[in-house]
C-alpha cells in the first residue's frame, strides 16, 4: 500500500476484496502494510465490511468473503471456547479426549497431547455430529471455522458448512 495521507481505507479495502475468491480465510496481510496514522480507519472499515457481511470475521485478524448461499436465519448462535487452556496450549490431553469422543480418531497415541488443529480437523473428516459439538463447546466456533476454511473445501462437507454457518 502507498503511504499516501489523502488514501481511502474503505475503497482500498473494497478493491482488493474484489479480487479475493470467496469461501477462502485470509489474513489482515493481503491489505498490505498499514500506514501508522491509518490503523484506527483500517479497524473501522474492516468492522463496517463485516457488519454489511462482505466479509465474515474468524478468530484474530483473520476473515473470509462469504460466498453465494441461501439466507439463512438472524438468529445465528456463537459458541464460545470452554477450553481456553487447551487453546493457548495448542494441545490437548489425549487422556481427556479419549472418553470425550464417541470414535477413537488417536489410537495410535495412547498417552500423549494432540494438537488441537489436528482435533478439529479429525472430527470434520470424520463427520460425527456428536464429536462436532464436543469440539465446538471445547474449542469455540472460530477456532472450528478457521481449521475448517483452513483445511476442507467447504462444498465438499455442506452439513458441517451449515452447522458452523459459514
Amino acid at each position: 500500500m502507498k503511504h499516501n495521507a489523502k488514501l481511502n481505507m474503505s475503497s482500498h479495502i473494497k478493491y482488493k476484496l474484489r479480487r479475493l475468491r470467496k469461501d477462502k480465510l485470509y489474513d489482515y496481510s493481503v491489505f498490505g502494510p498499514i500506514p501508522q496514522g491509518k490503523k484506527e480507519a483500517f479497524r473501522k472499515a474492516i468492522s463496517r465490511f463485516a457488519k454489511e457481511g462482505a466479509i465474515v470475521k474468524v478468530g484474530n485478524g483473520k476473515f473470509y468473503k462469504k460466498g453465494e448461499r441461501p439466507a439463512q436465519s438472524n438468529e445465528i448462535v456463537q459458541i464460545k471456547p470452554r477450553r481456553k487452556e487447551w487453546l493457548k496450549r495448542g494441545y490437548a490431553p489425549i487422556s481427556e479426549l479419549k472418553y470425550r469422543l464417541s470414535s477413537n480418531l488417536f489410537w495410535s497415541n495412547p498417552k500423549g497431547n494432540i494438537p488441537v488443529e489436528n482435533i478439529i480437523a479429525s472430527v470434520i473428516q470424520n463427520g460425527s455430529l456428536d464429536d462436532l459439538d464436543f469440539i465446538r463447546f471445547s474449542f469455540g466456533d472460530d477456532k472450528v471455522k478457521e481449521v475448517f476454511l483452513k483445511h476442507f473445501d467447504i462444498h465438499s462437507k455442506p452439513m458441517i458448512r451449515d452447522i458452523l454457518y459459514v
